[in-house]
């Protein structure tokens, strides 16, 4: 008895003893991979592109290059050498009205993508060092993405994109996200097709490869021009178009609207377009409105329609669709979403975009044209790095822009990318 009785007590100690090795060496190894990463070669200033004026009309937008000090990232923040980030119409949309608080110059750019070099410790900051990742670091910080590094959460503002050139994935987020949340939109309303204004753009674009990749959904392209129906017909020779230049365009999108059974429509012009789309709509049809490229308010807007028809207008915007307060449902739509988003990244793919690039260091002021025609810039990438991933240069989007003599001014051209 006295014998068994150590057999026991031994054994416990044993256990005890195994216990207390795996609480050390797993302490000891949370610590190593939680460990800061502070990196190498990185500098102590950087440049970055700032709003040093605001305008209503964006030729007379102040745009202008600041040196600052490289951030520092704390635990489980992460630091990005960018490489490349986009101008979209949500960027060049704030430059247009002043900030509430009415301090210049501001930091601008929402996303942008690059490589991850440092990390202020933590597991899934210290894992982030060396990838490709895209970054979304609009207004995070008293930052933007028009600078040479930014300092963001490894856990909310970084998005790894294996197997793709950095400067590739500098459109990640807003357009292929958005592209999708209209699509789950499209299905939650049980409508096989919806319509899409000012087709032609990128997220038009996007659109139309999505939609035929996945076979699900019809969309319906709306545009202004000939040659955009070409371009549309180009990516899929079976894409369904209206164009506005034809006098019975109104006719011709009402019989497709009956004859694929649409309910849904998204309109990124505003003003009299979107009364239109809800006239044309059936009963219990829903117009999202996510732009207002037209620069007028909604209007044209039967009231009977919204009572007695039971039609809706709607605004949409893709951080409803995420919907950050439910943290569980916002990591599984953003899952979903990137499942789709990353592959289409690669050459080739449903959500690649048209670049027209220009180096940060040529810049000292940019100055941004609107065409009264309502050209306006549709995608444009500033390179923040000159050295690319690769040595030939051909792999990577054209660089195109004009210099005026005076003032260093470039103007960044896009009218054969603008697509309304």
């Amino acid at each position: 008895s006295t014998q068994s009785t150590g057999i026991t007590s031994h054994k416990a100690m044993d256990w005890r003893l195994l216990t207390g090795g795996a609480v050390v060496v797993g302490t000891a190894l949370y610590g190593l991979l939680a460990r800061a990463r502070p990196g190498t070669g990185i500098p102590a200033i950087m440049k970055r592109l700032v709003l040093a004026e605001p305008n209503a009309a964006l030729d007379r937008v102040q745009l202008q290059i600041e040196e600052v000090p490289v951030p520092v990232p704390k635990s489980g923040e992460v630091l990005v050498r960018m490489f490349a980030a986009p101008v979209n119409p949500s960027d060049y949309g704030s430059w247009k009205r002043p900030n509430p608080d009415g301090t210049y110059p501001t930091p601008i750019g929402n996303e942008g993508s690059g490589v991850v070099v440092a990390s202020g410790g933590g597991v899934i900051a210290g894992r982030m060092v060396g990838k490709t990742v895209g970054v979304v670091a609009g207004n995070v910080n008293g930052q933007g993405s028009y600078q040479e590094y930014v300092c963001v959460s490894a856990f909310k503002n970084v998005f790894p994109i294996p197997d793709i050139p950095a400067e590739d994935a500098a459109s990640f987020f807003v357009n292929p996200y958005t592209a999708v949340a209209m699509t789950e939109y499209v299905k939650g309303n049980k409508s096989p097709a919806f319509v899409h204004t000012a087709a032609a753009s990128q997220l038009g674009q996007m659109l139309v490869k999505l939609c035929k990749q996945q076979g699900d959904l019809t969309v319906i392209n709306v545009v202004r021009r000939k040659e955009q129906v070409e371009l549309l017909k180009g990516i899929d020779s079976e894409a369904v178009t209206v164009c506005q230049a034809d006098e019975d365009w109104h006719a011709q999108l009402q019989a497709l609207i009956r004859a694929h059974k649409c309910t849904v429509a998204f309109d990124a012009l505003s003003g009299e377009m979107t009364g239109t789309l809800v006239q044309l709509l059936p009963p219990n049809s829903t117009t999202y409105v996510y732009g207002g490229l037209s620069g007028n308010p909604v209007g044209n807007v039967d009231t009977m329609d919204l009572i007695y028809r039971r039609k809706k207008v709607q605004g949409f915007l893709l951080t409803s669709w995420i919907n950050p307060k439910d943290l569980m449902g916002a990591l599984f739509r953003l899952r979903r979403a990137a499942a789709l988003v990353n592959p289409g990244l690669r050459r080739g793919g449903w959500a690649t975009s048209q670049f027209k690039d220009c180096s940060l260091e040529d810049l000292s002021l940019i100055h941004i044209s609107e065409p009264t025609r309502l050209l306006s810039i549709s995608y444009a990438v500033f390179c923040l790095k000159k050295k690319k991933q690769s040595n030939n240069t051909s792999d990577y989007h054209t660089r195109e822009s004009t210099k005026l003599t005076k003032s260093n001014i470039i103007i960044i051209s896009t009218a054969s990318k603008v697509q309304y």
